[in-house]
């Protein structure tokens, strides 16, 4: 098999249910759709019984999963194991059984789960421990840690925990008091406003908690086992970022000496409009992978549930797999029947599209572009916002989510390309902020990233400036929020005496499904691209404006949630005025004049790699760049269909380049441009 991609397929067999003639399906499967790994679950989905004994482990999925490794030897294909189960995902009507004395997680309500352990119980970690030290004794592959490894989303138990008594001795010693009610740490870590002491020491305890435990899996898999590696499949970041996740530390744990692996989270179960897909993979799966180890090996979560054309069609999982070549991958996990032991349904066609994209994918892996350096514009993100980010309300543990990738949904959508960066000490570059990432730095590392780099802000970012006494490094005397469908403003019009979309004094629309909008006091006049306007035309606030020339405003903001984004954000308009006020500050080429062609960039100082996705149902029938500084000598792209040629283009008369290239809806091409030149640090 081709080693550049790994299909790793997610195999579910009932053992003694057709178990002879799921094997040997899988055999005409793995051959057909070209799958370099068969991950077998174990105690998965219809059939988990709970937390499986050592009986059910011995005489039950490790016989199966030997004669699945004995079926797939022969073929070449490698064994992975997915037990199906860490903590348990949910209840679902199952209790302990008294051979498992395990300490259950209580939520902040103070409600114990029946089924759902607490991750602090020593007897709990000595068995999970042990049971994967038994699957490591194969030799697997990959041993997969399933993603209820994590405090949230442990169905009846609201949010998330732990609140057990053992978990509130550890708060209450932490706190220097001799006890600790769980009403009251609750109401501290959830504080409004500046953040109480308890938030942390919440923070810290599942932090240190579920790292220690991840240190202990991979041990006791690296004494059973000297090659096996420890994967770890997770879901939203900014969900787990409120139970302090450590990515760096549970991964290596993990690990254990070998390459920490992740399966990040592909955000569609069930086929979605693919723009609106896009938005939700830049802002949830290419966050997360820029928040990982930069040597994790990564196969996303490529899943079809409830396992049916009906959810999911192959056109849009040929789409997903194309799409997610930016993370900078090994392969992808592929779900696509029923873990039910139902068996492998050949009708559904998946193994020919699976055969014919792979060259593709393969070919692309091969080249190592996304491995390059990025360019494009800087979205600012950290895993420790929230320990700092200041709550409204105080009444739920989804305040704790950091609002920080709003930019990389909205840029990518507008045809600007972005990277996720974590280092507050990024110098000469175009760097966006939004929510209350400012509060993660020192007033100096702030004025750092004024001094040395071009700022886009959000509203809220603005805000969380003047809120620290800041407002001043963007040139704010102050700001106040104006709210949406209050009347206060309706429209916003262009007052620069440009003309966008070809229309003078163009104007888009500020109701209903937009955002509020921060109303702000500059010190000195900006330049102002645009003016909110209330119904009866009357100027109600700055709009679009670059204060001090090099502090571009974006004054939207309040956003509903982390993933949100307000369909009238995105607009023709505004993705020209974003265009234009980036044109002269950015050094990759932008995509002018299509809704959802995507583009992701490296450079390797030489070429400039330029990896677009179209995620509109329109296809397109060319596609012309802006590229500001930007010169090339000649271009070649890798079409989606593995067909390489040199590709003509044309200088138009304002100084975008036109490029003979055709994209399909749900389509993807590499573009290469040799640079004239290696661009100025």
């Amino acid at each position: 098999m081709n080693q550049s991609y790994c299909y790793s397929f997610r195999f579910c067999c009932d053992p003694g249910f057709n178990d002879r003639r799921e094997i040997a399906s899988l055999r005409r499967f793995v051959r057909e759709a070209q799958i370099d790994d068969v991950a077998v679950f174990c105690n998965v989905e219809e059939l988990n019984t709970g937390h499986m004994t050592e009986e059910e482990q011995e005489t039950i999925w490790l016989r199966l999963l030997c004669d699945v490794q004995a079926a797939l030897a022969p073929e070449g294909v490698r064994l992975s194991v997915t037990p199906g189960h860490s903590l348990m995902h949910a209840d679902l009507g199952k209790t302990l059984p008294q051979s498992q004395p395990f300490r259950r997680m209580v939520d902040m309500d103070g409600r114990e789960a029946d089924l759902c352990v607490c991750p602090m119980c020593e007897r709990w970690q000595t068995y999970f421990a042990g049971l994967y030290a038994r699957y490591a004794a194969l030799s697997p592959h990959i041993l997969w840690v399933e993603d209820d490894f994590r405090l949230h989303n442990h169905d009846p138990l609201r949010w998330g925990g732990c609140f057990c008594p053992a978990h509130m001795r550890e708060y209450a010693r932490r706190a220097g008091k001799p006890e600790l009610t769980r009403e009251e740490f609750v109401r501290g870590i959830l504080q409004p406003g500046a953040v109480h002491p308890y938030r942390k020491i919440w923070l810290d305890v599942n932090r240190e908690t579920m790292t220690a435990l991840a240190a202990r899996i991979g041990q006791a898999v690296r004494q059973a086992s000297p090659t096996a590696k420890v994967g770890l499949m997770s879901s939203v970041p900014y969900i787990h970022a409120a139970e302090g996740r450590d990515w760096y530390g549970i991964l290596r744990g993990l690990a254990a000496g070998q390459p920490p692996v992740s399966r990040i989270h592909l955000p569609a179960y069930q086929e979605t409009a693919p723009g609106q897909y896009l938005l939700r993979f830049n802002m949830v799966s290419m966050h997360n992978r820029a928040l990982l180890p930069p040597e994790t090996e990564v196969y996303p979560e490529l899943e079809n549930y409830p396992y049916s054309l009906f959810a999911k069609s192959r056109a849009f999982t040929r789409f997903q797999l194309l799409s997610s070549l930016p993370l900078n991958l090994k392969g992808m996990t592929i779900d696509l029947f029923d873990l039910n032991g139902s068996g492998i349904v050949f009708s559904d066609g998946y193994q020919q599209m699976l055969r014919a994209v792979k060259p593709f994918l393969s070919a692309v892996n091969a080249m190592g572009v996304f491995a390059l350096p990025k360019r494009g514009v800087c979205v600012m993100t950290s895993e420790d916002s929230a320990y700092t980010l200041h709550t409204a309300h105080g009444a739920d543990m989804e305040e704790l989510y950091p609002h920080e990738v709003y930019f990389a949904g909205l840029l990518n959508a507008m045809g600007i390309a972005y990277q996720y960066c974590t280092d507050p000490g990024v110098s000469s570059q175009v760097v966006a902020v939004s929510g209350q990432y400012f509060r993660n730095l020192t007033p100096e590392q702030i004025a750092h990233l004024f001094a040395h780099n071009t700022l886009l802000l959000s509203g809220d970012a603005v805000d969380t400036l003047c809120q620290m006494g800041l407002g001043e490094l963007a040139g704010v005397r102050s700001c106040r929020w104006m709210k949406q469908n209050s009347g206060a403003y309706t429209y916003e019009q262009v007052v620069n005496g440009k003309a966008y979309l070809g229309l003078p004094q163009a104007r888009a629309s500020a109701v209903i499904s937009s955002t509020d909008v921060l109303q702000i006091d500059y010190l000195e006049r900006p330049e102002l691209y645009t003016e909110f306007f209330d119904s009866f035309r009357r100027p109600a606030a700055p709009g679009h404006a670059v204060s001090r020339g090099r502090v571009l405003i974006h004054p939207f903001g309040r956003f509903s949630s982390p993933g949100d984004m307000p369909p009238m954000q995105l607009n023709a308009l505004r993705r020209e005025l974003l265009q234009d006020m980036l044109a002269s500050r950015l050094d990759a080429p932008m995509v002018a004049g299509q809704a959802y062609l995507q583009p992701y960039c490296t450079c390797d100082g030489r070429d400039l790699y330029l990896y677009l996705v179209n995620g509109s149902m329109d296809e397109a029938s060319s596609v012309t760049l802006s590229m500001g500084a930007l010169r090339f000598s000649g271009a070649w792209v890798l079409t989606g269909q593995n067909e390489r040629r040199t590709i003509p283009y044309t200088e138009e008369p304002d100084g975008r380049f036109t490029f003979d290239l055709r994209l399909a809806q749900m389509d993807a091409a590499l573009l290469c441009l040799t640079l004239q030149e290696e661009e100025p640090a």
